[in-house]
């Protein structure tokens, strides 16, 4: 009788394209004939690593495909892409990509999370304004001055601020800003990512704003969101986020609670230490940002939920190939005082739609909302050489989304 192990090796490596690595896993470690050959063999883990961009084990040190997929991508490769947080009226942007860390790992690669921070008005700017990337966390493979033979192979998660923009009041070892970095050395708490299961809470403001407004929810069917995309390898807490303790204040805010709602898929958060504790870095400021009702989100710590980044070639409004597809992504919009924002361009093929979704939002429209939509279907004579016009309608509220 013929068994798997009289199977080609191509054709076993055809297998493996159609599964995943834990049951590749599983399928080798059912034959030592199978085991042992192949479990090292950087063939049968490249296919896991090629779809990260890795296909060189030169950017990690020479480490082989097995232990840059088993330790680090399995884990924390799904985290490489955008995130948008749920955090009422402005919401948040986050994006982890590869990069290589010349500071501390001689130019391997780690992954880097960057906070998109939207700048408000400034008359002096060219608009809209493009983001500024706060760096504030690495993942990467313990750097070679702190790796023994027995620890270089583990993956750290540090802790840090570097930005573009002047932090004025960060100073590291004397190096002023832009370049800043925040590194624990075990002695201070540090805050610490978080795998949130799917749940249905949701965050009440009944007791902050009336009367009672409903903010959209974050749910699987937002035209935005990335089914496709696995959660982090880590644990999931089947409760949402706690909320912060409240440190001394002299003025008065409403508190929020958790409400249930829609049902919402699984997301990420970002805990950082409790308030009494000696801290390198604390993320609130970072993860709620500066709006009309900031302070009364300050005790929130809000997830994150994978976002589309659809990349499409742009074509001219004038030629007779443009297809309102070209046009579904995300944008950058000028919103006024509020300054720049952020839209997800949906086209609706079926109704002849094109609606703008705003992922990041204000204290009058909030992320989540409908900005404004355009009938395809219905052309305007304002259009002209190299444009299209067409007629749509635009959402305006009074502060609080009223």
């Amino acid at each position: 009788m013929s068994s798997v192990l009289d199977l080609p090796y191509d054709v076993l490596r055809e297998i493996f394209t159609r599964l995943s690595a834990v049951d590749v896993l599983h399928f080798l470690s059912t034959s030592r004939m199978l085991y042992y050959p192949l479990i090292d063999d950087d063939s049968t883990w490249y296919i896991f690593c090629a779809p990260y961009g890795v296909t060189d084990t030169s950017w990690f040190g020479k480490r082989s495909f097995r232990i840059i997929y088993g330790r680090l991508l399995h884990r924390y490769g799904p985290l490489l892409g955008l995130w948008c947080s749920d955090c009422p009226f402005a919401g948040n942007i986050i994006e982890f990509h590869l990069v290589p860390d010349r500071w501390l790992r001689r130019g391997e690669l780690i992954i880097v999370g960057d906070i998109w921070e939207l700048a408000r008005s400034n008359p002096n700017a060219q608009r809209p304004y493009f983001p500024t990337y706060i760096e504030f966390v690495q993942i990467g493979f313990v750097p070679w001055k702190k790796s023994t033979p027995q620890t270089k192979h583990d993956v750290q998660i540090s802790w840090h601020l570097r930005s573009e923009r002047d932090l004025g009041f960060l100073v590291h070892n004397g190096i002023p800003p832009p370049w800043v970095r925040m590194d624990g050395d075990g002695r201070l708490a540090t805050p610490s990512l978080h795998a949130i299961a799917p749940t249905k809470m949701t965050v009440d403001l009944s007791n902050l704003i009336h009367p009672p407004v409903v903010i959209p929810e974050m749910t699987a069917s937002v035209p935005w969101y990335d089914g496709a995309r696995r959660m982090p390898c880590i644990p999931q807490d089947p409760e949402p986020p706690p909320f912060l303790e409240r440190g001394y204040s002299w003025y008065y805010s409403p508190t929020i609670r958790y409400a249930e709602g829609a049902e919402k898929p699984a997301s990420i958060a970002f805990f950082p230490p409790p308030l009494h504790v000696d801290c390198d870095v604390r993320l609130p400021e970072l993860h709620n940002p500066q709006q009309y009702f900031s302070r009364d989100f300050e005790t929130l710590i809000p997830r994150y939920y994978p976002m589309l980044f659809p990349s499409r070639q742009g074509e001219n409004p004038g030629s007779p190939q443009w297809n309102p597809e070209s046009l579904v992504g995300l944008w950058l919009g000028d919103y006024g005082p509020h300054g720049t924002e952020c839209l997800f361009l949906e086209h609706d093929a079926t109704q002849g739609v094109l609606r703008a979704w705003k992922i990041t939002g204000d204290s009058h429209v909030p992320r989540g909302a409908c900005s404004w939509d355009a009938n395809l279907n219905q052309p305007s004579p304002g259009a002209g050489p190299g444009k299209k016009v067409f007629e749509g309608a635009g959402t305006t509220a009074q502060r609080g989304f009223l």
